[in-house]
C-alpha cells in the first residue's frame, strides 16, 4: 500500500542545541531578591494568634539565643510552626486558633516538649506560654548507631516519603526513586499512588508543566529530592473554607532540598545507531532564589515519546481509527480502565489515543519551558508553560474480533490496517495566584491547546460466519485532517469575612473549544449473499467516495457561590449555590464524488447533520462539617434541576426537551487511628449530560462494516461512588500498609446498542444496512458496576539491604450492552498482585525485581459458551553495576506472557536491553554509552481488549533490534540543603500553598 505523498516536516538539528542558544537570555534575566516567608507559617495563613514565651537555660538562667521553636498542630500533624529565639531568648509565633504541641531544642541541651498542650483561642489576640528552661545533654561517648531510616510518614492525610532512606546511582531520576516506594507505581506513562490515578505532580508546592503526572518524575534528579508527598489536594475553595467539597486530586508533590541560591542542574544527549536510529535531548533547571526556570527538549525515532493528556485531542469527528473503536457510537463500553491497557470501546475519551507509548515506529520532537516565582513583595505567585510537540507515526495493526451474537451464531471480524499520521500540538499553562491583603485572594488558572492531525490509513477487512463462511469484506483508504483549539479558564475569588470562620467564595469557570476535520474515504464493500453450500455464490458491489466537513464547538459557563457559618467550637456550615451552561453544536457535511461535474457534488443527507443543544444545571446544597481531635466529618446534601435541550436540524428535524430532578447527598469521614494510622470514607454523587455526537442521529459510515450513529433520547447518567481508604506506617520497623476500595454504580448508564445484521435491513434513520455489517449507537442502559480492591505494603529486607513491596487487587466490572434487541451482561473479574524488590545497598550496586500478574475471567450473559479465561504477567530484573571506578553495565530484562489468548496471539518472550558506559570529566560529568535494544530479537505488541460486544486480539509493529551509541553529559552544580530539613524550614509547608 503507498499513500498519498505529503511533505513532512522532518526535525534535522537536535533541539538542544536550540535550546542553549536561549539560555544566556535566561541567566541574565531580573534576580529577585529572596522572597521565603521566614516563619514558614505561610502566605496564606489566616484568623492568626500570637504564641509567646521565653527560653532559658535551667540552671544559670541565661537566655538561650536562637533556640527552635515548633508547634505542631494535634488535629493535622502537616501544620507546622517554627520560630526561633532573640538575644532575650524570647520567641513570638503566629499560629492559627487549635490545640498544639510544643517542643524546643538547642544544640548541647536535651529536647524539651510541654507536657500540656498549648491551646490557641480565636478568641485572644496572644496565648503565652511562659518560661522554658532547658537542661543541658551529657557528653557522650562515641556511639555507632545502625537502624532502618523510616522510608515513610504519615502525617495527618499526607503520606510523606523520606528520599534518604532509598539509595541510588547518581545518575538516577526521580522516577527512579519513587518506583520503590510503596504505594506507588509508574507504567506506561500512568501514574498510581495508593490504587489511585495521579493527576498532577508539583515541585516544591507548585505546578511542573501543568498537569501531566511524568515530567517531573522523568526530568528532575533523584539527589535534588528531599522528601516525596503524596496527598489528596482540595479545591481552592476548600482550602480556603476547610469544608470539605468532594473536589479531591490525587497529587505528588516533590520536595527538594535545593537552598536559596542560585542552582542549575540538567543534562544533555545525543545519541545515533544503526537502522538510521538517532535520539538527542536536553533537560536543564534553573532556580535562583523563589524563580524556577526548567527546559526539556527532546529529538528520536525511537518512540521515546512525551506526550501528556493534553498533547492529543479528543476529536470527535474520525478520530478513533483501526476498527478496534470505531462503529461504537457514543455509548461507552466501560467504566474503568481496560483489563490490558487496550481501549474500552465506544465513547471517545483521550485515553483512547493511547496517550504515552503509541503504538507502531513514532518519531517525536518536543520542546518545553516552566517558568515559575513570587512577585510583589511574596503577594504574588505565577507558575506558567509552554510545551510543543510535533509526531510522526507509522502503524501496521492485526485485529482479531469475536462478537457475541446469541447462543445460535457467532460472527468474525478480521481486520489488516496500516496507517501513517503527523501530529502537531502547542500546550500552555498558567497559574496565578494573589493575595490582595490578609482577608482577600484571587486565583486564576488559564489553558490553552491548538492541535492539528493529519492521517492516511488503508484498511482490509472481513467479517466471516463462526464457520467461516464470508459474510462481506471491504477495501478503504481513509485520509483525514483535523485541527482544533479549546480555551479554558477558573477565578477564584476568596474573602474572609471575620475571625470567627466565616468566609465567602465565588469561581467562575469558562471553557471553549473548537474542533474542525475533513476527511476523504475511498472504498470498495462486497457483499455475499449467498446460501447453503455456496455462500459467495451472489456478490453485491459497492463503491463509495465521499468529502465529509465537520465542526464541533463546545462552551460551558459555570459559576458558584460559596458561604461558610461557625457553628459551635467544631462545627461549620456551608451553603453553596451552582450554576452551569453547557451549549454544543455540530455541523457535518457529507459529499459523494459525481464523474459528471469531477468534483464532490452529491449532497448525502443521510450522512449529514446540524444539530445545538443545551444542557442547563442548577443546584443548591447545604453541609455541614464537624473537626474534632481524631476526626473530620462532612456531610452535605444537594439538589440539581436540568434542562437538556437540543434541535437537529437534518438529515431530519428533531427537538429535544427534558428536565430532571435529582438529590445528591455526599459525606467524607477522614478519623485519625493514631500518629501514624488514618482511615478515610468519601461517597458522592454525579450526573453526566450525553454529549452533542452522543445526540446527533447521523450514521457514521468511516467503517461501511461498522456503523455508529447518535441517539437524540438519551438521559443524563447519574452516578454512586464510594471509596474506602486505610494508611498505616510504623517508622521503627520502616513499613507502611496502604488499602483501598473503590466502587462505582450508576444508573442510565450511556451504553452500546449493536445491531449485527443477519439479513439486509432498514435502520430507524432509514438507513440500509447490509448482511453481515453492524450499527451501533448510544443507549440508557441501568446496572453498570465498577469495584475494586487494592492493597500496598513495604518494608525492608534487612538481610540483603533491600527494600520489599507488595501489591495485590481484585476488580469487577459489570457492563450493559444491547445485542440485536437482547440485554447482555458482560462481567469482567480480575485479580492481580505483584512485588518488587529495590537495592538499598549503595550507589554502585542498583538493581530491581519486579513482577505483576494478572488473572482475567469474562462471562457474558447472551454466549455463555465464549466465556474466557486469560492471564497476562510481565516480570522483570533491571540492574546497574559500577566497577574500575568510570565504567557502568546497565541492564533491563523483561519477561512477558499472554495465555488463554487466541491461538496466533499467545505469546511468551523476553525482551532484553543492555549498555555499556564510560564516564570521563571532572565529578564524571560526561558519559560514553553503547547500547544495544531487544537484544534477543523478540520484541512484540499484542494486547487483548474486552468490550460489551466482543473480544478482541490485536497485534501491531514495533521497533526491532538496534544498536546505538550515545553520548551524555550531567549539569550538576547543586547548592543542596542538609538531608532531613523539612520543607516548612523552607516556608514551603502545605499551609504555603493554601491550605488551612
Amino acid at each position: 500500500m503507498e499513500f498519498n505523498a505529503k511533505k513532512k516536516f522532518k526535525v534535522k538539528l537536535h533541539l538542544f542545541f536550540i535550546t542553549l542558544l536561549i539560555l544566556p537570555s535566561l541567566l541574565f534575566g531580573r534576580q529577585n531578591p529572596d522572597m521565603e516567608d521566614p516563619s514558614g507559617n505561610g502566605l496564606q495563613d489566616r484568623e492568626q494568634v500570637e504564641v509567646t514565651g521565653t527560653v532559658i537555660d535551667g540552671e544559670d538562667r541565661m537566655p538561650l539565643q536562637g533556640a527552635h521553636i515548633s508547634l505542631t498542630h494535634l488535629s493535622d500533624t502537616t501544620r507546622v510552626y517554627h520560630a526561633a529565639a532573640d538575644s532575650r531568648g524570647e520567641f513570638s509565633v503566629s499560629v492559627t486558633p487549635g490545640r498544639y504541641q510544643l517542643r524546643v531544642t538547642f544544640v548541647g541541651y536535651q529536647p524539651t516538649v510541654l507536657e500540656k498542650p498549648v491551646e490557641v483561642d480565636a478568641d485572644e489576640e496572644e496565648t503565652g506560654v511562659g518560661t522554658i528552661a532547658m537542661i543541658e545533654g551529657e557528653m557522650l561517648e562515641e556511639v555507632h548507631v545502625r537502624a532502618h531510616r523510616p522510608g515513610a510518614v504519615l502525617r495527618g492525610d499526607t503520606l510523606a516519603y523520606d528520599a534518604a532512606a532509598y539509595r541510588l546511582n547518581p545518575d538516577a531520576t526521580t522516577e527512579d526513586l519513587v518506583r520503590r516506594m510503596a504505594g506507588i507505581r509508574v507504567d506506561d506513562e500512568e501514574v498510581t499512588a495508593e490504587g489511585e490515578d495521579v493527576e498532577r505532580v508539583l515541585v516544591d508546592g507548585r505546578e511542573f508543566f501543568g498537569d501531566d503526572p511524568t515530567i517531573a518524575l522523568r526530568n528532575l534528579p533523584a539527589e535534588v529530592v528531599e522528601s516525596v508527598e503524596v496527598y489528596d489536594r482540595m479545591s481552592d475553595q476548600a482550602e480556603l473554607t476547610g469544608f470539605d467539597d468532594g473536589e479531591r486530586s490525587k497529587t505528588i508533590n516533590i520536595v527538594t532540598r535545593l537552598d536559596d541560591r542560585s542552582s542549575q542542574f540538567g543534562r544533555a544527549y545525543s545519541g545515533f545507531g544503526g537502522e538510521d536510529r538517532y535520539q538527542a535531548g536536553l533537560t536543564t533547571n534553573i532556580f535562583s532564589d523563589t524563580r524556577r526556570i526548567s527546559i526539556i527538549g527532546m529529538s528520536n525515532n525511537i518512540n521515546e515519546q512525551n506526550f501528556s493528556r493534553e498533547d492529543i485531542m479528543a476529536f470527535t469527528a474520525g478520530s478513533a481509527r483501526g476498527g478496534r473503536d470505531r462503529g461504537m457510537g457514543g455509548g461507552s463500553s466501560g467504566g474503568g480502565r481496560p483489563p490490558m491497557g487496550g481501549s474500552s470501546g465506544g465513547m471517545t475519551h483521550v485515553r483512547d489515543f493511547r496517550v504515552g507509548p503509541e503504538p507502531g515506529e513514532n518519531t517525536t520532537h518536543a520542546l518545553g519551558v516552566n517558568y515559575s516565582d513570587v512577585w510583589l513583595d511574596d503577594k504574588m505567585e505565577i507558575t506558567g508553560s509552554y510545551f510543543f510537540n510535533l509526531a510522526d507515526n507509522y502503524t501496521d495493526q492485526l485485529t482479531d474480533r469475536e462478537y457475541l451474537v446469541d447462543e445460535y451464531d457467532n460472527q468474525i471480524y478480521f481486520e489488516d490496517s496500516e496507517s501513517e499520521s503527523d501530529r502537531m500540538s502547542h500546550r500552555m499553562n498558567m497559574r496565578l495566584t494573589y493575595d490582595i491583603d490578609e482577608d482577600n485572594s484571587l486565583i486564576f488558572t488559564p489553558r490553552a491547546t491548538i492541535q492539528s492531525s493529519d492521517s492516511d490509513e488503508y484498511t482490509y477487512a472481513q467479517n466471516l460466519l463462526e464457520q467461516g463462511d464470508p459474510l462481506n469484506m471491504m477495501e478503504t483508504v481513509y485520509d483525514s485532517d483535523l485541527s482544533g483549539y479549546n480555551y479554558s479558564g477558573r477565578l477564584v475569588y476568596r474573602h474572609r469575612i471575620d475571625d470567627e470562620g466565616r468566609s465567602l467564595s465565588t469561581r467562575l469557570n469558562a471553557n471553549f473549544n473548537n474542533n474542525e476535520s475533513l476527511y476523504y474515504l475511498d472504498a470498495i464493500n462486497e457483499y455475499f449473499t449467498g446460501e447453503g453450500d455456496v455462500p459467495e455464490e451472489t456478490v453485491i458491489s459497492e463503491f463509495m467516495d465521499q468529502k465529509s466537513d465537520s465542526e464541533t464547538i463546545n462552551s460551558t459557563l459555570s459559576s458558584n457561590v460559596t458561604y461558610t457559618e461557625p457553628l459551635g467550637e467544631r462545627g461549620r456550615l456551608q451553603a453553596t449555590y451552582d450554576i452551569s451552561r453547557s451549549v454544543n453544536e455540530n455541523e457535518r457535511i457529507t459529499n459523494s464524488f459525481e464523474e459528471g461535474t469531477g468534483s464532490y457534488t452529491g449532497f448525502e443527507p443521510d450522512l449529514s447533520s446540524s444539530l445545538k443543544s443545551n444542557y442547563l444545571t442548577h443546584r443548591g446544597s447545604l453541609g455541614y462539617s464537624l473537626r474534632g481531635e481524631d476526626y473530620n466529618l462532612t456531610l452535605e446534601m444537594g439538589y440539581q434541576h436540568a434542562d437538556l435541550t437540543a434541535d437537529q436540524q437534518y438529515p431530519y428535524e428533531h427537538e429535544v426537551d427534558r428536565d430532571f430532578q435529582n438529590f445528591l447527598p455526599r459525606a467524607t469521614l477522614r478519623y485519625s487511628l493514631g500518629d501514624r494510622r488514618n482511615l478515610r470514607f468519601t461517597y458522592r454523587t454525579s450526573t453526566s449530560a450525553p454529549s452533542v455526537t452522543q445526540l446527533q442521529d447521523v450514521v457514521d459510515n468511516s467503517n461501511p462494516m461498522l456503523l455508529s450513529a447518535g441517539n437524540p433520547d438519551l438521559d443524563h447518567s447519574y452516578s454512586h461512588f464510594f471509596m474506602t481508604r486505610y494508611n498505616s506506617t510504623n517508622t521503627e520497623k520502616a513499613t507502611n500498609f496502604v488499602a483501598l476500595l473503590f466502587a462505582n454504580f450508576t444508573d442510565d448508564y450511556i451504553g452500546n446498542s449493536t445491531i449485527i445484521a443477519r439479513r439486509d435491513t432498514t435502520i430507524t434513520s432509514g438507513y440500509e444496512l447490509p448482511r453481515g455489517s453492524q450499527f451501533s449507537q448510544p443507549e440508557n442502559l441501568d446496572g453498570h458496576a465498577n469495584i475494586r480492591t487494592h492493597v500496598d505494603y513495604g518494608f525492608p529486607v534487612g538481610l540483603i539491604r533491600s527494600n520489599l513491596n507488595l501489591n495485590a487487587g481484585v476488580g469487577y466490572q459489570r457492563t450493559p450492552s444491547m445485542i440485536n434487541d437482547r440485554r447482555n451482561i458482560a462481567n469482567n473479574f480480575n485479580m492481580s498482585g505483584g512485588l518488587s524488590l529495590t537495592s538499598n545497598i549503595g550507589p554502585n550496586i542498583d538493581f530491581v525485581l519486579s513482577y505483576r500478574g494478572t488473572y482475567n475471567m469474562v462471562e457474558n450473559s447472551i454466549r455463555p459458551e465464549m466465556d474466557n479465561n486469560y492471564y497476562f504477567h510481565r516480570g522483570g530484573a533491571t540492574f546497574s553495576i559500577m566497577f574500575l571506578e568510570n565504567w557502568i553495565v546497565r541492564n533491563d530484562l523483561s519477561h512477558r506472557m499472554y495465555a488463554g489468548l487466541g491461538e496466533d496471539y499467545n505469546q511468551d518472550y523476553f525482551l532484553w536491553n543492555i549498555n555499556l558506559g564510560r564516564r570521563f570529566f571532572e565529578n564524571n560529568q560526561g558519559e560514553l554509552t553503547l547500547s544495544v535494544f531487544d537484544l534477543l530479537g523478540q520484541n512484540d505488541n499484542v494486547r487483548r481488549n474486552v468490550s460489551d460486544t466482543y473480544i478482541e486480539d490485536y497485534r501491531t509493529n514495533e521497533i526491532s533490534r538496534y544498536f546505538m551509541l550515545t553520548f551524555t553529559y550531567n549539569l550538576r552544580q547543586f547548592n543542596l540543603q542538609e538531608s532531613g530539613r523539612s520543607m516548612e524550614d523552607r516556608g514551603r509547608s502545605r499551609e504555603d500553598r493554601g491550605r488551612m
